[in-house]
């Protein structure tokens, strides 16, 4: 398929390219010949203004969601899906100028991830770039679907008389594309960074599987086996830089979603029940579930980037294990098991992970998050019943 074609890693990710730079996410040129980065005039001109509507859009949002404060008579509710909200769109329309000041360390993320693709080929493990071309196109495709769908959805709460009653007939357009942004800028990051661990996860699964079959046989000549080992290790130890270089590149905003997600998460659901609990009108619960649906999308998201970190992490740790079943059941000359020891060090003092520093991304962090979700939306029915017995009364 000539539309496909993708020759290494900046190949392969041109897509979520095009679309980061077309929705201004993205500033830089890439040159993908001589794989170089750059900044021109037009860059230039497209950050200034994108910072400009992303400053003006942030500032809507404040009074754009004020109707949220009146929208039942639980203030805890109304101040909690209020304050959610804000958390939501301040982490998305400041993705663009964190994207612009961290532009070189992502670059250099990417140069190391083709950089590995070298030298795995040069062991003899090939690296399918027209897969990741296509996976960055279907999957760039499927999270602007996305987007679009929110988008739509939390327009139609918007336009809704009940949820803003000094609203005019003429709905303004700006509020369309400020939530455009919103969704356009959570979908896309979600997009880039999950494949760029899934292309990390890859290469550490391809060169976990070379080393448990192929790299170690029991006879041959040691020399050569311990080249392979070291050459094995200096790829590892690539690819540690490379998930470091991410941490640096994209912990932060990820741990901002993950904390967005999971409070605006709560408070849907509180919401969810409250409206069934107080007997609220038909299109307040309208409005509930709307929210619920808007909620989904940002669960999917931190669901995808779960996954993602959880099997870099899973992966680092089957290097390990190759490693230690080579020294411990098979039968080697002295010198590679000396080699292998070394390399058993290395993993050892070198295990990164994908992590904000607060926290690791793994699956942990999912039960701790499932565990304080409970917790507070357990604390919050608490209050809230109490208003509801009180108000009757």
């Amino acid at each position: 398929m000539k539309w496909f074609q993708a020759y290494n890693f900046f190949d392969s990710f041109r897509p979520v390219y095009l679309a980061t730079k077309l929705f201004h996410v993205h500033f830089e040129t890439l040159d993908f010949k001589r794989q170089t980065v750059g900044r021109t005039l037009i860059d230039q001109f497209r950050f200034i203004l994108s910072l400009l509507l992303d400053i003006s859009f942030l500032f809507r949002s404040f009074t754009a969601n004020l109707p949220y404060l009146y929208l039942t008579e639980s203030v805890l509710l109304n101040v909690g899906n209020y304050l959610s909200l804000m958390l939501l769109a301040t982490l998305t329309y400041t993705l663009s100028l964190w994207n612009h000041c961290k532009s070189k360390e992502i670059f250099q993320l990417c140069a190391s991830i083709n950089d590995c693709d070298r030298k795995l080929e040069k062991l003899g493990i090939p690296v399918d770039h027209r897969r990741h071309h296509f996976a960055s196109t279907l999957s760039t495709g499927v999270w602007m679907c996305f987007s679009v769908i929110i988008t739509l959805n939390a327009v139609s709460v918007r336009r809704n008389k009940v949820f803003d009653p000094d609203r005019t007939d003429d709905f303004e357009a700006i509020i369309v594309v400020a939530i455009f942004r919103i969704s356009t800028n959570f979908s896309l990051f979600v997009c880039y960074t999950s494949l760029t661990l899934f292309s990390i996860n890859g290469r550490l699964a391809k060169l976990q599987a070379f080393l448990a079959t192929t790299a170690l046989p029991t006879s041959g000549s040691s020399k050569r086996i311990c080249q392979t080992i070291r050459r094995i290790a200096a790829v590892h130890d690539q690819l540690s830089d490379t998930i470091r270089m991410f941490n640096d590149c994209y912990s932060v905003h990820t741990m901002y979603g993950v904390i967005a997600s999971s409070s605006f998460s709560v408070f849907v659901v509180f919401g969810l029940i409250h409206a069934y609990a107080s007997n609220v009108s038909e299109v307040t619960m309208q409005i509930a579930w709307r929210n619920m649906l808007y909620d989904l999308f940002y669960v999917l998201m931190l669901a995808k980037m779960l996954l993602s970190t959880s099997l870099v992490s899973r992966n680092c740790k089957r290097m390990a294990h190759a490693i230690h079943k080579a020294i411990c059941y098979r039968s080697y000359d002295k010198q590679i098991f000396n080699e292998l020891g070394r390399f058993s060090q290395q993993l050892e003092h070198n295990a990164p992970k994908i992590s904000c520093g607060l926290f690791d991304f793994d699956w942990t962090l999912l039960y701790s998050i499932a565990g304080s979700f409970a917790t507070y939306l357990v604390i919050l029915l608490q209050f809230d019943l109490v208003n509801l017995n009180f108000v009757r009364e």
